[in-house]
């Protein structure tokens, strides 16, 4: 089991995918010392003229200065559990949160929302990656069918399919009446994330340092610093995601008591 696992950690940290050889994975040592930056866009790949492995930078580099790699277009996470660091926060253009949403089984409709979701591949509860720039269209038609009422329930299975991003083309998600429904639902699960967030980040700062040697002491409290490092991070994205749905529904809120007000004033105008 120790070979097994010390096998695993190299593949997993190490490998190199080879898109010229249809993605195959490789090991090429030496060449994986070479770090990772998210501003950068260069790639290690198989040259068949030369038969070996070659790396082109993507830009100049002075004598002594190091030469960074793209490992791919992953989030913090993903680089944290590959390769075991955690990005400067707010230099990961690729930064995301796995956000969770469920269906509420109190729902009168549960049993055909749920069934729809089956039928595409999809759970009772799914998660979506949320980034900075924003929430992506799978997630906006998983919470229309969360909202959705009784009387939609012909409209549940092309949500669904949106949901599952499975459909031969993107379908246009138009439900009007449903927009503020589905956005303060999301909002709302934005925020209870945020606060599992918080608890963990606030737990983690009085927990106490278990010392079995010097070395491993010290591997524990640097997997601690990036776990928090990565909580940090994360909970940035759910803040802006928080900001702008508050945002988008005030405005929303704001423009649906115009027109009322608007309307209310057309009528007086009519009985005068």
């Amino acid at each position: 089991m120790e070979n097994f696992r010390w096998s695993f950690g190299i593949l997993f940290s190490r490998l190199v995918r080879l898109e010229s050889m249809d993605g195959k994975v490789a090991l090429v040592p030496w060449a994986d010392m070479l770090n990772h930056s998210p501003e950068v866009d260069a790639f290690l790949d198989y040259d068949k003229s030369s038969q070996g492995i070659v790396f082109t930078t993507d830009r100049s580099y002075q004598p002594g200065e190091q030469v960074f790699i793209s490992y791919g277009k992953k989030s913090s996470g993903e680089l944290l559990l590959s390769y075991g660091f955690v990005p400067k926060e707010g230099t990961n253009p690729n930064d995301s949160v796995e956000f969770l949403v469920s269906l509420n089984k109190s729902d009168e409709c549960y049993k055909e929302k749920l069934q729809a979701l089956k039928k595409h591949g999809l759970s009772e509860s799914e998660s979506f990656p949320l980034r900075v720039t924003g929430w992506p269209v799978e997630l906006m038609a998983y919470a229309f069918l969360v909202v959705s009422p009784p009387e939609m329930i012909q409209r549940f299975e092309e949500m669904a399919v949106a949901a599952s991003n499975k459909g031969s083309s993107k379908p246009a998600l138009n439900y009007p009446e449903l927009d503020e429904q589905a956005l303060q639902f999301i909002l709302d699960c934005c925020e209870s994330s945020i606060k599992k967030y918080t608890k963990y980040l606030e737990g983690a700062k009085g927990s106490a340092e278990v010392s079995i040697n010097t070395k491993q002491a010290n591997r524990t409290l640097l997997l601690k610093q990036l776990a928090r490092d990565l909580c940090i991070s994360e909970r940035r994205i759910l803040y802006r995601s928080q900001y702008i749905l508050r945002r988008r529904l005030r405005d929303m809120r704001a423009g649906g008591e115009l027109k009322a007000l608007s309307l209310f004033n057309g009528l007086r105008k009519l009985f005068k």
